[in-house]
């Protein structure tokens, strides 16, 4: 017998798969939650709740392969609601934008069944993801798109977390297309052939729109890799520079030879800073 001494987080978690939070006309949208356990808490134990859009250029995300890494966040401490949104190929703009505020409404509604602290709700995504939890989040402080247009009551969002986002739709039409694709997804998401061609329209689906000195808005923090082939790093770099012009809350951080996705954005150093986010905004 070889007894050995370990080094191991008590946190651990539980998984609530395929929670149903809207259905709209037969169309099904559902939450995937980790939530953090330990065999024995407070009875009012309650956390932040991460509202987290995986990326898949607006089109139907893959709700699973994600789990392994977005668990961690739950070990520090933080509910993770992996948000599915209606993808552009069944409904354009901005209706990923409501599902977000549907999810966030239905886990304010149940709110004591999985932990979640209702005053400390944060949107977060990666690409695609990225751009709609900010754009969430930025138009809701404008009275644009938020939840009472979808019939729900209104709530706060501490903070947005934006993982290689895509925030500016013209600059979008200037990178190089993926050999993978035949079609911009920006193009697909706004319901038309060429964004070019539709400026004003693009800005409407753009960050930097909603950026206003005199207009409060949620602290941000963003991450992106420096040699992201896939969304430019300038999307950050220049909302990054807008939101400190107009005086707002920001965090940039770029990760120094990362690409557009990966374990990277799990690392140990970007889960502190996420976790350090949530709890300070707190």
């Amino acid at each position: 017998m070889k007894k050995i001494s370990v080094t191991y987080n008590e946190t651990e978690w539980l998984y609530a798969p395929e929670e149903l939070y809207c259905n709209i006309d037969g169309c099904q949208r559902k939450l995937q939650l980790i939530i953090p356990y330990r065999r024995e808490w407070k009875e009012d134990t309650r956390y932040p709740v991460v509202l987290y859009v995986p990326g898949a250029a607006w089109h139907r995300q893959e709700m699973y392969n994600d789990i392994p890494k977005v668990c961690k966040l739950a070990e520090h401490e933080i509910v993770i609601a992996m948000v599915q949104h209606r993808e552009c190929d069944i409904s354009i703009f901005p209706a990923q934008i409501e599902d977000i505020h549907r999810a966030a409404c239905y886990l304010l509604e149940n709110a004591q069944r999985f932990h979640i602290d209702p005053s400390r709700i944060f949107l977060a995504g990666h690409s695609a993801g990225g751009h709609v939890a900010l754009m969430a989040a930025f138009t809701k402080a404008n009275g644009v798109w938020g939840p009472e247009t979808v019939g729900m009551k209104d709530y706060e969002i501490k903070g947005v977390i934006a993982q290689a986002a895509p925030s500016d739709l013209m600059l979008c039409q200037k990178e190089q297309l993926p050999f993978w694709m035949k079609i911009r997804p920006t193009a697909e998401l706004l319901g038309v052939e060429r964004v070019e061609e539709h400026p004003e329209l693009a800005k409407q689906g753009s960050c930097e729109m909603y950026i206003r000195e005199s207009l409060p808005l949620p602290p941000v923090v963003l991450l992106h890799g420096d040699q992201d082939c896939i969304v430019s790093v300038e999307h950050s770099r220049n909302l990054y520079q807008v939101l400190k012009d107009k005086k707002k809350s920001v965090e940039y951080y770029e990760l120094e030879g990362v690409g557009h996705s990966g374990n990277a954005f799990w690392s140990e150093e970007v889960l502190e800073i996420i976790r350090d986010f949530c709890y300070d905004e707190a």
